[in-house]
């Protein structure tokens, strides 16, 4: 759920339901903005673009690792897109 006015944190997530789990107990978690500290998401800046592309091509070259997700891609995924290509690569490793 987005919150982006109502309260101090942006989002809430509760896991389980993120991704079909079945289970009695659950973990929720929220976002908070900060405007200091240690940044969540990748800011759209050509400089940060071309760091990118260097780690990229190194990451690429590399054997059964593989990265998925919004710093792994470089840019905004919701939740459900990033559990959703963790499923999907998952299916396709399993068959292999």
């Amino acid at each position: 759920m987005n919150y982006p006015s109502d309260y101090d944190f942006t989002r809430i997530v509760e896991i389980k339901h993120a991704t079909g789990q079945k289970h009695h107990k659950t973990t929720i978690v929220r976002e908070y903005p900060m405007a200091e500290g240690e940044p969540y998401y990748p800011i759209p800046r050509q400089q940060n673009k071309a760091l990118y592309k260097k780690y990229k091509v190194k990451a690429d070259k590399l054997k059964d690792v593989y990265f998925i997700g919004r710093l792994a891609e470089y840019k905004y995924l919701n939740m459900d897109e990033v559990v959703d290509k963790a499923l999907k690569l998952f299916e396709t490793l399993k068959n292999e």
